[in-house]
């Protein structure tokens, strides 16, 4: 209960900050590219964005690239972890800046495409089994996969409507997230 109010409370901070941003924005042109980058999109952007991100997201990946074992081990519970040797502090301190350098690099650059991160590796876990090792990697691999095939049909379908993709996986991602919450409930119960 308190992480969901700590969200929100960070949610509703978060949004009064891009309302400051908005409203004290310079001139309608700067308003404009807020409210692009807001909806995420991969227009414009050019190899000198990758190579910009791209040492946040090497050293985000390195980070991650360490953690399987402790992340397998997670699986069995804190305590069989800890017993396994495995430090969670440091483990959930590395994780957390490991995400931060690859998530936030990336947004940096394409903007804020949701539901991504949260619905990739739902998808996935079937395919690769309980462990998070693999599981890290394929959704890496699956969330670059999902967003280049929803620019390919942003592109291709509405190519004069200048729809942006982050609107397109919050239509696509929101009511397949809520399905698999709403599974996910009836198979507790």
């Amino acid at each position: 209960m308190t992480l969901i109010l700590a969200g929100i409370a960070i949610s509703a901070m978060a949004g009064a900050l891009t309302s400051l941003v908005l409203n004290l924005s310079p001139n309608p042109y700067a308003t404009s590219e807020i409210i692009f980058w807001m909806m995420g999109s991969l227009a414009d952007r050019s190899m000198l964005h990758v190579w910009l991100a791209l040492p946040f997201m090497a050293l985000g990946w390195l980070i991650l690239g360490t953690l399987g074992r402790g992340l397998d081990a997670l699986t069995l519970g804190e305590d069989a972890a800890s017993s396994m040797g495995i430090n969670l502090t440091r483990l959930r301190l590395s994780l957390v800046l490991g995400t931060s350098c690859v998530v936030g690099a990336a947004t940096a650059v394409a903007g804020a495409i949701g539901f991504v991160g949260l619905v990739v590796p739902h998808i996935l876990r079937p395919f690769v089994g309980g462990r998070p090792s693999r599981l890290l990697w394929a959704s890496a691999l699956g969330g670059a996969a999902l967003v280049l095939a929803a620019d390919i049909t942003v592109r291709l379908v509405l190519p004069q409507s200048d729809l942006k993709i982050g609107v397109v996986m919050a239509i696509i991602g929101a009511p397949l997230f809520l399905h698999l919450i709403y599974k996910t409930r009836s198979e507790l119960s």
